[in-house]
């Protein structure tokens, strides 16, 4: 039997088979329908909700959310001690793990309502540091914004933030709208006594401060097994967290001899008092040099002072916009700057023109301001110390015999200038070391404290030295102090002008030549 034959349809120019048209019923040719088209809309999304996914929260922070607890730690343990030392009183700080949160409290001012209500607002920043450039432990102005949703992304059902301070207690949980992908916070507000406890000022003088109290709060839940926690990490027998979590805290007792900490883990309590509350650094409330800032730095705060001064119906003058700065206090100098600048009774807002900032105008005031003022000597930024370090590692076990001091400071010749006329730009820094061998008996592990600006890290952010591109794991191990070596090494940089390769704060980039 012969098989069937089959008839190819003819293909079309552009590949495809022509499909030819059925005829209906009543013979007549029914013409072929285009294929349907999507009319694509623009939607406008809330960047608030940068804010509000783990996701989201990861890229705010650098951090993965079996980190936040660090993070959070970081944060307020930073704000504290910044605003400690603007009241003039050495800090007192106080931290509890437990199985339902971790709470940071202080001896401070207390935090202003105001700005935990500018911080409430996902649409904008609010920070008294972003804009500045100094040596302060908090520099990018979104520590806040990135806790208060932290809660609720742990704990969805029970998360939240507490916040107490002036007398008030604020319950807050933050979320978001799934349609609207707007913030939705809620801020539950009841009054609390003030405390009493009496805190030495400034100067010998005695105030009396309620401090802040945040705590970062989820619900444990039980089962047949024991508790469940939000995440492994924060089980006290889940791997070496709990070790991060001391270290972290060891650490700004490491950078700060003028700071009293003390650590409840679980009810296991560890305590660093200050080895001298006296100590002196450069505080956040002290002006900042012009000899710090570059002309993308100024333009950036100049323009802040424009934006503040249209909110609130206000132009200052450029006379007192230098008067915030570094040897620019006394009418003489301010004076000298106007006058080099082409700047008398000029206002802030004349150095807008077309609609953008003036480069060349505001370029000319910052060399003005240069070469009036005198650049900040290093040791003007403060030292931590042998005696504080060598304390704090011989408390850790640290041989005496072993342990190594060295302090860096950038070379004389960097603050020479050019010509008479001029004054160098300097940027001053300082690099301290400490080192010492826990022993033969210690356990084979290496402990690295690292941080900038008195400030403990959660992470190594010494990645990369020099044009090697090694950092400071790689060059220890070269120094047959590997991972495994019962050492302990310390190294900190104070430098006005520190910055990161990620909002986490993990890596650092330092310029002006340190």
């Amino acid at each position: 039997m012969s098989k069937p034959t089959t008839t190819k349809r003819p293909a079309s120019a552009d590949g495809a088979e022509k499909v030819k048209s059925r005829a209906p019923a009543n013979g007549k040719k029914q013409a072929l329908r285009p294929p349907p088209k999507l009319a694509r809309t623009t939607f406008t999304t809330s960047r608030e909700m940068d804010f509000f996914s783990e996701r989201e929260l990861v890229t705010q922070t650098g951090h993965e959310i079996g980190e936040w607890p660090l993070v959070f730690l970081k944060e307020t343990i930073d704000n504290a001690m910044d605003a400690c030392e603007e009241a003039g009183i050495p800090p007192i700080i106080e931290i509890a793990a437990d199985a339902a949160g971790i709470t940071v409290r202080d001896n401070g001012p207390g935090l202003p309502g105001e700005t935990l209500k500018a911080a409430l607002d996902f649409t904008v920043r609010a920070s008294n540091r972003e804009a500045y450039i100094s040596p302060c432990r908090g520099a990018q102005g979104n520590a806040l914004k990135t806790i208060l949703p932290m809660p609720r992304i742990i704990d969805a059902d029970h998360g939240r933030l507490i916040v107490s301070a002036h007398g008030k207690r604020h319950v807050i949980t933050c979320g978001a709208c799934p349609i609207s992908q707007r913030a939705v916070p809620h801020d539950d507000v009841t009054e609390v006594p003030k405390s009493k406890k009496r805190a030495s000022g400034r100067n010998g003088k005695a105030s009396f401060f309620s401090g802040t109290e945040m705590r970062i709060e989820w619900g444990p839940r039980d089962d047949d097994y024991g508790v469940v926690w939000p995440f492994d990490e924060l089980n006290p027998q889940s791997g070496d967290f709990p070790e991060r979590f001391r270290m972290m805290v060891e650490g700004f007792a490491i950078f700060n001899p003028h700071a009293a900490i003390r650590l409840d883990w679980f009810g296991e309590s560890r305590e660093w008092k200050a080895t001298n509350p006296a100590w002196e650094k450069w505080r956040p409330d002290k002006p900042t040099s012009p000899h710090w800032y570059e002309p993308r730095h100024l333009e950036r705060l100049i323009g802040a002072y424009i934006v503040h001064g249209r909110d609130h119906g206000t132009d200052r003058l450029v006379s007192e916009f230098l008067a915030e700065f570094d040897g620019l206090s006394g009418s003489r100098n301010r004076a000298k700057v106007l006058e080099d600048a082409g700047m008398l009774r000029a206002k802030l807002s004349e150095l807008v023109a077309g609609g953008r900032l003036d480069s060349d105008r505001i370029g000319r005031l910052l060399s003005a301001m240069q070469r009036c003022t005198r650049p900040v000597k290093p040791q003007r930024l403060g030292f931590i110390g042998e005696d504080h370090l060598k304390a704090r590692l011989l408390a850790m076990g640290v041989q005496p015999d072993s342990f190594t001091y060295k302090r860096r400071l950038p070379p004389k010749s960097k603050n020479r200038a050019s010509s008479p006329d001029e004054k160098a730009c300097f940027v001053p820094w300082v690099l301290e070391s400490a080192f010492g061998w826990l022993g033969p008996a210690a356990n084979d592990r290496r402990r690295i404290y690292s941080g900038a600006n008195w400030s403990a890290a959660i992470k190594n952010p010494f990645r990369s030295f020099g044009t090697t591109g090694e950092g400071l794991e790689a060059t220890l191990t070269e120094m047959r102090a590997g991972r495994n070596e019962p050492i302990v090494f310390v190294l900190h940089l104070a430098h006005p002008r520190v910055e990161y390769t990620d909002r986490g704060k993990s890596a650092l980039i330092v310029e002006g030549g340190s």
